[in-house]
């Protein structure tokens, strides 16, 4: 791991000293105003609750060493972070560092690649740890306030401010199509597997994703009740289950005039069956190739990627309302959502 000089430590020699005279006038000191003060106490006291509940991962691989970041989710030691953090990992060569310093071997319970999370166990756990605090992600809004944590670029535990400025439909490699949280505190690298947290000091985010351009940079995290989700399965079974209706998709938006009258579409948006996996649920259920998905259990479904994400926060075994139109007439089915079958895994999440 790379470690950087801090030829500013000389600083601190020059604090120890007293502080010099100032002659002739100074800038007045303004009084800040109520709700500023009330906002940085509010981040203040987020930082001190949360601390203890996140930890920093140091993890040995093939090609270097790395750091990131996890969240402890109950007092047996079990820690929720990236998968892809742990990927080329040697075994037995990973240390879970507490806040406090204390340093212990960590053991993988379950990687799930597609959601990118997975679950470590504090090997040895002590009895004095402190669990995270979550809240209903499904509540967040965006412009709220929300802080990143975790330990970014090989720093100890830090702390950046920001809102959720969206909510962003991605799919990266070897994961599967799905709703994230974007903000614009600052996350680095080594920042994921970290928790995003709002200002009750509840975790509504793991973060998982950094996009950096020319304009700027914005993090990404996976919303924690999907995280908890896996996270129960995998410890629970050692591998997560992906729920699937099993339909191809293209978006309505995309056609041309020539596919819309073929399929006589009238709607401005939907998500459009172009094919259907054999003895998956869609086809079971009586869906079509050419007909446009509109709602989820009356949730509109403006385009596949929406379809995709709501179907990814289903239950295996959940039963769901279709609503969508076949040549021009609008009608409704109902599904269960099953287990996407392994050989499946990498593709995408309907």
């Amino acid at each position: 791991m790379r470690v950087w000089g801090m030829p500013v430590l000389g600083v601190g020699l020059l604090l120890a000293s007293p502080p010099p005279r100032v002659l002739g006038r100074l800038t007045p000191r303004i009084e800040a105003p109520a709700e500023a003060r009330a906002l940085s106490r509010a981040f203040a006291e987020v930082a001190r609750v949360v601390a203890p509940s996140v930890v920093r991962i140091d993890v040995a691989t093939d090609q270097d060493d790395a750091t990131a970041s996890g969240i402890i989710i109950d007092t047996r030691g079990n820690v929720v972070t990236s998968s892809h953090v742990l990927d080329g990992a040697r075994p037995l060569e990973i240390a879970i560092v507490l806040l406090d310093g204390r340093r212990f071997r960590g053991e993988v319970v379950g990687r799930d690649g597609p959601t990118d999370v997975a679950v470590l166990r504090i090997v040895g756990a002590p009895n004095d740890l402190s669990a995270a605090r979550f809240a209903d992600s499904d509540g967040s809004e965006i412009g709220e306030w929300v802080l990143a944590v975790g330990s970014p670029l090989g720093l100890e535990q830090t702390v950046t401010a920001g809102i959720i400025s969206g909510r962003a439909h991605l799919g990266p490699a070897n994961t599967l199509p799905a709703d994230y949280l974007q903000t614009d505190a600052n996350v680095n690298p080594g920042n994921s597997g970290g928790p995003l947290v709002n200002l009750e000091g509840e975790v509504i985010g793991m973060s998982a994703l950094i996009s950096a351009g020319p304009g700027g940079s914005y993090g990404y995290a996976i919303p924690i009740n999907r995280v908890r989700r896996t996270a129960v399965v995998l410890i629970q079974d050692g591998r997560a289950h992906h729920p699937y209706i099993g339909v191809g998709l293209r978006d309505v938006r995309d056609l041309g005039a020539a596919e819309r009258r073929r399929w006589r579409i009238r709607e401005p948006s939907g998500a459009l069956v172009s094919r259907l996996l054999r003895g998956a649920p869609a086809a079971r259920a009586g869906l079509r190739v050419g007909d446009v998905i509109t709602t989820i259990d009356n949730r509109d479904v403006p385009a596949p990627a929406d379809l995709a994400a709501q179907v990814a926060n289903q239950e295996v075994g959940a039963q769901i309302v279709i609503g969508f139109s076949r040549a021009g007439a609008a009608r409704t089915l109902s599904l269960s959502v099953a287990d996407r079958p392994v050989a499946r895994a990498g593709q995408n999440g309907d």
